[in-house]
C-alpha cells in the first residue's frame, strides 16, 4: 500500500484524513485521524496513454453488470450540459452528502438508481449542479454546468 499525497479533510469534523490506496487498485480508502470516520472513493479521472483526460474511469470500479447502465444514466443526466472534471465514486451516504450540501434541489427516482441534484452556483449565463447517483454500494458524483436560457432582444 502507498500513502496518497493529496490532502483530504473529514467531511464530518474537518480534521486530517489518512488515505491509502493499493498499487493497482482504483479505490482509495480514507479514515479520519480525529473522529475515525471511514469512507472510500475512486478519483474523478485520470489521463489515458494518449494524454487525454478520461473522466469516466471510475465506472470501472462498479460491478460489471452495472457499468453500461450507469454510463448511459450519467450521459442522460448531463444532457446538453457540460461535465466539469470527471465522475467520482464515493461510499459516503446520501445523508452525508445532505449534511454537507443541504437538502437536494431535486431527486429523480424514475431512473435505474435515484439521482440527487444540488445547485452549486447560479450565474447570469449558467448554473452549476452537483449530482449524486445512488448505485447502492457507491454514490456516483459529478458536477455539471448548464447554460441558462437567455431571451432574444
Amino acid at each position: 500500500m502507498r500513502d496518497t499525497p493529496e490532502r483530504e479533510y473529514c467531511p464530518r469534523c474537518n480534521a486530517r484524513v489518512r488515505s491509502l490506496q493499493l498499487a493497482d487498485d482504483l479505490v482509495r480508502h480514507h479514515q479520519c485521524t480525529d473522529c475515525g470516520y471511514r469512507y472510500e472513493n475512486v478519483s474523478d479521472g485520470e489521463f489515458d496513454e494518449d494524454g487525454e483526460f478520461d473522466g469516466l474511469i471510475g465506472i470501472d470500479a462498479l460491478p460489471e453488470d452495472d457499468r453500461d447502465a450507469m454510463e448511459g444514466q450519467v450521459f442522460l443526466i448531463v444532457g446538453n450540459g457540460t461535465m466539469i472534471g470527471g465522475i467520482e465514486l464515493t461510499s459516503r451516504t446520501i445523508a452525508d452528502l445532505v449534511g454537507e450540501h443541504g437538502a437536494p434541489q431535486s431527486v429523480l427516482r424514475s431512473f435505474t438508481w435515484p439521482t440527487h441534484q444540488w445547485l452549486l452556483r447560479r450565474a447570469r449565463r449558467f448554473s452549476s449542479y452537483y449530482v449524486a447517483i445512488d448505485q447502492g454500494r457507491w454514490r456516483v458524483c459529478f458536477t455539471i454546468r448548464r447554460l441558462s436560457p437567455v431571451a432574444l432582444r
